[in-house]
């Protein structure tokens, strides 16, 4: 039915030089072996609007994401906020810098080496030269997404274990062993301003329409196993097919805050302020992390969301707030949570709409915010 689910095949493996680490405490190197294969090729979609619409290529034709669990173990009793997005990022980012910046700069602007510097191309994304899109902007999105655990609980006992979610989109996915060593690092240094220390346990990979996972890394023996891509658009388009296309239900399991027609959605979510995010953030993700496709023809869905109707809403605004080093301020991260029920002549919009689920729509995504998931009525 999808790529996802297809065996290895017996596709052979082959060892890559281990990376290079500049940080005195991380000396010793992770042997990495990746899959050498190739994907589908030679598939075109035609445009998903209307039969009349320009044929050209699609961004599902070539999109993908890898979707992996992540698994630490506390060295110490450990305190933890209740919303653990911004602690991962916050973490990650610094970690990872250590080990990739060159120049120690505080600032990636200036940087000589920026367009060729993991660190600046994972957390300081900024239009190429030459963009012809986004080339305005300073930032652009970033190739991943931290998902942190759902739940609330804030102490874990010595051994206790911690899982949360890491999204690498499209040519993220190459940084893995980047994450894995930034991961090590901030185990070392520790996490939270208690510097709370853990250890790395595991990686798995989750195929995102079967929810069936498979190792990619273990402590136990220091290896990067061969992995799966986890979702790619035209499996996806394969999936959204067996779904009904006339009514449906989003819940926003973590903050989601939606910029439509200058305010945020707080009390009201339309589904033209869904899929005019979302539009604009495939689009973006193509363009700067995927195959270079900018699709024009997905500024048409919003039209099609227009004549949605929310036939049911339960909807809360939850409070969270961040401490940004940046900007030596806090920061909010607040956004609704709850139900949202649609009806209407969803076909067309699924597509989007199912991806949306897993690279999350509206702001501060990064940190996790704008997860939602699909319930089909």
């Amino acid at each position: 039915m999808s790529a996802t689910k297809k065996g290895d095949g017996g596709k052979p493996a082959i060892k890559l030089t281990s990376i290079e680490c500049k940080d005195q405490g991380l000396r010793d190197r992770i042997d990495f072996r990746t899959e050498i294969g190739r994907g589908q090729e030679g598939q075109f979609m035609k445009a998903a609007v209307n039969d009349k619409c320009e044929e050209q290529k699609s961004i599902f034709d070539e999109f993908r994401l890898a979707k992996y669990r992540i698994t630490l173990k506390a060295k110490e009793h450990m305190i933890l906020p209740r919303f653990k997005g911004s602690m991962l990022r916050g973490g990650f980012g610094h970690a990872f810098k250590r080990i990739c910046c060159a120049s120690r700069e505080k600032n990636c602007d200036g940087c000589l080496i920026r367009q060729s510097c993991p660190y600046a191309y994972v957390f300081e994304t900024a239009p190429p030269e030459g963009a012809e899109h986004m080339s305005a902007h300073h930032k652009i999105p970033h190739p991943y997404i931290f998902e942190p655990p759902l739940d609330d609980k804030t102490e874990y006992g010595i051994g206790g274990l911690l899982d949360f979610h890491l999204i690498l989109i499209g040519k993220g996915i190459d940084y893995l062993p980047y994450f894995i060593f930034a991961v090590r690092e901030l185990g070392e240094t520790g996490i939270t301003v208690r510097r709370h220390k853990f250890e790395l346990i595991s990686i798995h990979v989750i195929d995102c329409l079967t929810d069936e996972e498979t190792l990619v890394y273990s402590a136990s023996d220091n290896i990067v196993h061969a992995q799966k891509v986890s979702l790619t658009g035209l499996a996806l388009i394969d999936e959204v097919e067996e779904y009904n296309s006339h009514q449906l239900t989003l819940n926003f399991l973590t903050p989601t805050r939606i910029k439509y027609q200058g305010s945020y959605c707080f009390n009201e979510v339309p589904m033209a302020a869904i899929i005019q995010n979302l539009t604009l953030r495939l689009n973006a993700l193509s363009y700067f992390h995927g195959s270079g496709i900018w699709d024009d023809n997905l500024k048409k869905l919003k039209e099609l969301a227009l004549d949605i109707t929310v036939i049911k809403s339960y909807i809360k605004k939850r409070d969270v707030l961040r401490y940004s080093n940046r900007q030596g301020k806090k920061d909010s991260l607040s956004g609704i949570i709850g139900k949202v029920s649609y009806e209407g002549n969803l076909e067309l919009l699924l597509p989007v709409l199912f991806l949306g689920q897993f690279i999350h729509v509206g702001s501060d995504v990064v940190f996790g915010c704008g997860k939602y998931e699909i319930s089909y009525n």
